[in-house]
């Protein structure tokens, strides 16, 4: 970071919007996250304090009417954050819908896999880390391939493969046992879900830009790395949701710990894939094939 600070004043000019005047959307940025904030609080918040207690509903209330004034504002005000016209192109709706659930899906995958490792496999925190070098090894050696797949047959089916194949993963875990180990029950899981990353993520990121005019770009990219973002966090806020209150019922009701990990930990999966299918379902509605022709190769090599 600090080689980065130092460095581009030096080598990265100056550049400026041209006759374009605007001020920054206070209200707009204030309100939606503010309504972020909350509901992934409200969420997370919720196992501890319960679903239909007044705290819990009362953030959630105060969450959803904070995006109704976000949603208020940027109808009205000259400049706004986020134009709510640019969700009239389908195919960017759609790939901010598939990148919500996709980052969903990816980040509550690790967090809840991590979990698992540590407190019914027993690894130590060093070693659970080591153990996703397989993912992270595999969607290295894939990304490569899955641009030029990209290329060659074009980003929706590619982007339907690497989401099908995380699906794939993501039921795999679902049948975590107590005395797992990592060739036999990780290992398999790790390289498919290695393979979906990136056969998802890259045609992902380029259809979210389809359509997009040219002094819309930097909000469209905006627009999808926020959408993955957020729904990583409210994935994990899910799956901990229903990992820790299943957890919870079973020691309660007298099941050894490991077991009732293990049997949350496997819910939780179910759930995130759940969310995996909804994404290809979302995917092969929205995304079109007519517009991602449009993006052309800057998008993907971006």
């Amino acid at each position: 970071g600090l080689a980065a600070l130092v460095l581009a004043p030096r080598f990265v000019g100056e550049s400026r919007a041209e006759g374009m005047t605007r001020s920054f959307d206070v209200p707009g940025a204030a309100t939606v996250a503010g309504h972020l904030g909350l509901l992934v609080y409200g969420i997370s918040q919720a196992p501890d304090k319960g679903w239909l207690s007044a705290s819990t509903l009362g953030v959630l209330a105060v969450s959803a009417a904070l995006l109704a004034a976000f949603i208020a504002i940027e109808r009205r005000v000259a400049h706004p954050l986020v134009p709510l016209g640019i969700f009239r192109l389908r195919t960017l709706t759609g790939a901010n819908a598939v990148g919500l659930l996709l980052g969903g899906t990816i980040f509550a995958n690790f967090f809840v896999l991590t979990l698992y490792v540590q407190q019914v496999l027993g690894y130590s925190a060093l070693r659970a880390g080591l153990t996703f070098l397989a993912t992270a090894g595999t969607a290295v050696l894939v990304a490569g391939a899955a641009q030029a797949l990209v290329t060659r047959i074009g980003a929706k089916p590619v982007m339907l493969a690497g989401l099908i194949l995380l699906l794939a993963g993501t039921v795999w875990y679902t049948r975590l046992p107590v005395d797992g180990t990592f060739a036999a029950n990780l290992l398999p899981g790790y390289i498919v879900v290695g393979f979906g990353i990136p056969l998802s993520f890259i045609p992902v990121s380029i259809a979210a830009l389809a359509g997009v005019a040219p002094h819309e770009a930097g909000l469209a990219s905006g627009l999808i790395n926020t959408s993955q973002q957020i729904g990583g966090a409210l994935g994990t806020a899910i799956a901990s949701t229903v990992f820790t209150g299943r957890a919870n019922d079973l020691v309660a009701s007298g099941t050894p710990v490991p077991v009732a990990l293990t049997d949350g930990f496997q819910l939780a999966f179910w759930t995130l894939a759940a969310l995996a299918a909804l994404s290809i379902a979302i995917a092969a509605a929205l995304v079109r094939k007519g517009d991602l022709a449009e993006v052309g190769a800057g998008a993907i090599a971006v």
